[in-house]
């Protein structure tokens, strides 16, 4: 299956064909079975013919069977996408979320070209970044748009706790003079050796950082995992080991191209030679011909240099040797690491086998009808063919993880097939995408094609997942989509809920003119009188029947409209208020039952199995009006729980240094599964594992009048963090935050 095919059938010798092979077995069969009866082997019997028919079929498929596994995932007018399937090329699953001072440098080096050498110092106290960088002599953008990107990157890439301390520093290194006398090769240029002679010590003054592409590593037989270990991308910087001395860099001198001995040759301090460079130095580029301190012999005679060649020269070879230009942005897309090449195989038509048996059979054509038991047969031969066909045809929808090819799974089998496929992506990635815990609190009637399409956007996601566990969110970017801490977006992948951190929980029920009213824990009198009365006075057996369930619309727009009938239909929703029971409790079917009132009269009630209370939901004139709104609100009432459901991730260190690596989690605890003990318990587990050791946690349960206050809060804080119109009031807003938190507020209990 891995080896490339022609799209033609290679002959093969006759004694290694497949029909050979099966024409010889098949004969040997027959001849089993039929003992001493049978030996007759000419053409006219029909079992040799049937036999060499079919055997040639089966040679036919083999070869339709042959080709590799990304052919058959590839369709037509389409190209193979790795992605589509949860394959990942190795930039994308080796490469990882910088930790180190040296991860972040070589981040800096390798994306951005305009600064030769970073220095970071990470305060181990607070999580703090101190950043200098050291500026290319040939920059394209100003200091003040160059420090701008450093910033930028850096809060892109940023670790949870972690945060940039003061604005971004230029280092302006003390600049030595170059001063020499050298002689040069015959027939070389001047201007292009000293432009060589410059660049090599500008280079070896910078650390000699280099940006290499994974070409160098396929050339030196360097594997994906090594090349990527402690990078964000497939390309990465290097900067080799130096004594800093001159007696190191004079040695490279030497070896420049056209250089053939040197006379003098001094890095000069205000006039005095310089021999050691570990404290930091530049160098000085003249900005005409009178600056330049060096004499060049050629020959026994002083060459022409012409200046402004020299100066092209310079900055091209200092340009190349970082190989700045593959840092661009259109060169990122590029794919280093070879993708299969793959091709459609239009291999799915299966030509009837009655077709290739002599005109002496008489057998008929695919569109007759005949129901004698030989044609039957073949029928069914071409029908297990065909099938299978048709099934390595569905294989790119069968082993696809996008959303469009979630909603094929309503037979058995493709079903079992898909989950095979995704266990499988669960070892490949060391991840669960379906943990025990998770399956066992099932509220919200998560059916088996539920599950399967929410394992399917996990693993969707799940190289990014790994790759940048740690990643922080961005707070630069507040105002833009898809900013959010990678924890949460692995957490709220898994539960299948939405991750956007800009999605507001406190605006689910409001967006459907809703709210929750809490009843107190003791029922008042009135409420204990309503269900003692309903339950002995209507709740007889020959008159209540549980709702069954029924299949509901799928469209968007169709659940619109079913939702405004059972608004319209059911008078518990004259208001816009509903318990906090029901909104839980609603979500299980078995707790929803009809009750013969009248003659022609049916009652939908709901019982709460944690207080023992009914509550009439509404009344109609028939069983199956109330079944079909019992479904339409208990699912309803299911997205609703799962929509108001999240966590957010909380770094007070941004706010306040003197809380450094120390986390709030805060999440909603009045939905149906975020209400329980045992869940709650399981995602504190979840994440607590997700989120690095070092780090300490908090976390606190709110009920939706303060997570209401929390939300609102809370983006104020983000923004507050980098709009200067408002930072002045982002320790204000955290102490009102740890207020909220704190009042009545039991950290990990439920209130």
């Amino acid at each position: 299956m891995d080896e490339r095919k022609e799209p033609y059938i290679e002959q093969q010798s006759v004694e290694d064909a497949l029909y050979t092979k099966s024409q010889a077995q098949t004969l040997d069969e027959v001849q089993r079975l039929a003992g001493q009866v049978w030996t007759d082997y000419n053409v006219h019997d029909p079992g040799v013919t049937m036999g060499d028919i079919t055997n040639h079929v089966l040679e036919e498929l083999d070869y339709k069977l042959g080709f590799p596994l990304a052919d058959y995932c590839t369709e037509q007018e389409s190209a193979f996408t790795p992605e589509r399937f949860g394959l990942f090329l190795p930039e994308k699953v080796y490469t990882t979320q910088p930790v180190t001072v040296e991860d972040y440098r070589r981040l800096f080096l390798v994306n951005i070209p305009d600064i030769d050498d970073v220095h970071l110092v990470c305060d181990p106290h607070t999580g703090g970044y101190t950043i200098r960088i050291l500026l290319s002599p040939f920059r394209a953008e100003n200091e003040k748009k160059i420090c701008e990107q450093v910033k930028a990157l850096y809060h892109r890439y940023r670790n949870l706790c972690e945060f940039l301390s003061g604005e971004v520093e230029i280092l302006k290194p003390n600049e030595l003079e170059f001063q020499a006398e050298f002689e040069i090769e015959p027939g070389e240029d001047a201007s292009v050796v000293l432009a060589r002679l410059y660049t090599t010590i500008l280079r070896y003054l910078s650390g000699t950082v280099r940006v290499a592409t994974p070409d160098e590593a396929t050339a030196s037989d360097i594997s994906p995992e090594e090349w990527l270990e402690g990078a964000t991308g497939a390309m990465r910087s290097v900067v080799p080991e130096q004594q800093q001395t001159e007696h190191e860099l004079y040695r490279q001198l030497l070896m420049v191209k056209g250089i053939r001995s040197f006379t003098t040759c001094y890095l000069t301090k205000d006039g005095k030679p310089q021999t050691n460079f570990s404290q930091g130095f530049g160098l000085h580029i003249p900005t005409n011909k009178n600056e330049l301190h060096v004499k060049i012999r050629q020959e026994h005679e002083t060459p022409v240099l012409d200046f402004i060649t020299f100066l092209n020269w310079l900055e091209t070879l200092y340009q190349t040797g970082r190989r700045r230009m593959l840092t661009q942005e259109e060169q990122r897309s590029k794919h280093y690491w070879s993708i299969p090449d793959a091709a459609y195989r239009d291999i799915f038509i299966h030509d009837s086998i009655l077709g290739d048996f002599p005109a002496c059979y008489h057998l008929p054509t695919v569109e007759e009808q005949e129901d004698s038991g030989f044609v039957n047969y073949l029928k069914s031969y071409d029908r297990i063919i065909q099938q299978g066909l048709e099934e390595v045809k569905g294989l790119p929808h069968l082993l696809s993880l996008e959303p469009k090819d979630g909603y094929n799974l309503n037979k058995r089998h493709l079903r079992e097939a898909k989950k095979q496929y995704l266990d499988f992506l669960d070892k490949l990635y060391g991840v669960d995408s379906d943990p025990t815990w998770l399956a066992e609190e099932n509220s919200y009637g998560e059916t088996k094609e539920d599950t399967l399409r929410r394992r399917m956007n996990f693993l969707h996601h799940v190289a990014h997942l790994t790759c940048n566990r740690s990643r922080a969110r961005d707070i630069l970017s507040y105002k833009e989509g898809n900013n959010t801490p990678v924890a949460k977006e692995w957490f709220c992948h898994l539960l299948g809920l939405e991750s956007s951190d800009e999605h507001i929980v406190s605006n689910v029920l409001p967006k459907y003119n809703l709210r929750i009213v809490e009843r107190r824990t003791e029922k008042s009198l009135v409420e204990r009188f309503d269900s003692l009365l309903m339950n002995e006075r209507m709740l007889n057996q020959d008159k209540v029947e549980p709702v069954p369930y029924e299949e509901l619309a799928f469209d968007e727009a169709k659940k619109l409209d079913e939702y405004n009938r059972m608004r319209a239909e059911l008078e518990y929703f004259n208001e816009n208020r509903i318990s906090g029971n029901l909104f839980r409790g609603g979500t299980d079917l078995a707790n929803y039952w009809t009750v013969q009132y009248g003659p022609e009269e049916y009652l939908l009630l709901h019982h709460n199995q944690k207080q023992k209370a009914w509550t009439n939901l509404g009344r109609a004139d028939s069983r199956e009006q109330l079944n079909t709104l019992a479904n339409i609100l208990c699912r309803f009432l299911r997205e609703l729980n799962q929509a108001c459901e999240t966590v957010y991730i909380m770094e007070p260190v941004l706010a306040d240094p003197a809380r450094a690596f120390r986390l709030i989690l805060v999440l909603p605890s009045w939905t149906q599964r975020f209400n329980l003990g045992n869940f709650q318990m399981h995602c504190e587990e979840i994440l607590q594992a997700l989120l690095p050791a070092h780090l300490f946690i908090e976390t606190y349960w709110l009920n939706e009048r303060k997570m209401k206050k929390f939300e609102a809060c809370y983006h104020q804080w983000i923004r507050s963090l980098t709009d200067p119109h408002i930072g002045n009031y982002k320790s204000t807003l955290l102490q009102v935050i740890d207020e909220l938190l704190n009042t009545d507020t039991e950290k990990g209990k439920l209130i």
